[in-house]
């Protein structure tokens, strides 16, 4: 069975209450892929960190922890804070090193290709696939910069079926709510990038329309690209979808 961790930003809290449910009832991971957000979780959860711990250090991040500002011209935030981070969360292991195969994609700005990593080390992999354009510097491994996985795989589930997952489970953190703004006040930047990406990543979904067996959608749209305050309750709600997500789970597996 695989697991697909979608994109989202400060959405991806939703996936680690996810996998807490999964784990508690001992549904079998055989594999995990993720994009952006989901491959920060993706990552970690690989590398065989505890759920439970996770979720108590990720809900006491502040802003300030994982931004650090810079004025080169790739994007506003250098990415070197959420790199450190992710190096102790997932013990600074090479991909080839994770308990389950852990796929992780990022989009190379030369070729436009979506780009699965080996022979790196699972932070470097993580912190490329979440390189948001003009807001974290893209990242360089091995002489090639990368972007975002999610530009172009929002929810990476081929790269499961090609490396042999019969079942896989999705988790979608695309937005839910109808994004409504002010006549009277341009909208700033932040709202006009987030609504950007939510729009294009929906043409994606509708034009690739990767089929999952299961698809688990929990609605945190009250989470911004860099949240942090509303975690706790983004894991309750990924808790929730999960469970409500277990007899179709479970029927597969018989």
């Amino acid at each position: 069975m695989g697991l697909a961790l979608a994109s989202g930003g400060g959405r991806g809290m939703a996936h680690i209450g996810v996998l807490q449910v999964l784990t508690e009832h001992n549904i079998p991971i055989d594999m995990v892929a993720g994009s952006s957000a989901g491959a920060l979780v993706a990552a970690i959860y690989a590398a065989g960190t505890d759920l439970n711990i996770l979720e108590k250090y990720l809900c006491t991040l502040m802003p300030k922890d994982l931004i650090d500002p810079t004025v080169t011209r790739g994007g506003f935030i250098s990415g070197n804070k959420v790199s450190e981070i992710m190096r102790t969360l997932t013990h600074d292991l090479m991909i080839e090193q994770t308990q389950i195969p852990c796929f992780i994609g990022a989009v190379d700005l030369e070729s436009a290709e979506y780009h699965i990593f080996s022979g790196c080390k699972l932070y470097e992999a993580a912190r490329a696939s979440m390189a948001i354009p003009g807001v974290f510097t893209p990242a360089n491994i091995d002489g090639h910069w990368y972007i975002d996985g999610g530009m172009l795989e929002e929810l990476p589930v081929e790269v499961l079926r090609t490396h042999g997952a019969d079942v896989v489970i999705g988790v979608d953190l695309s937005i839910k709510k109808r994004f409504t703004i002010n006549p009277n006040k341009a909208p700033g930047a932040h709202a006009t990038l987030l609504r950007a990406f939510d729009l294009m990543q929906k043409e994606i979904t509708r034009l690739r329309q990767d089929p999952v067996d299961v698809r688990i959608k929990p609605d945190v749209s009250f989470m911004g690209m860099l949240s942090t305050a509303g975690a706790q309750e983004a894991i309750r709600i990924g808790r929730q979808c999960a469970e409500e997500a277990l007899p179709a789970i479970e029927a597969l597996l018989i």
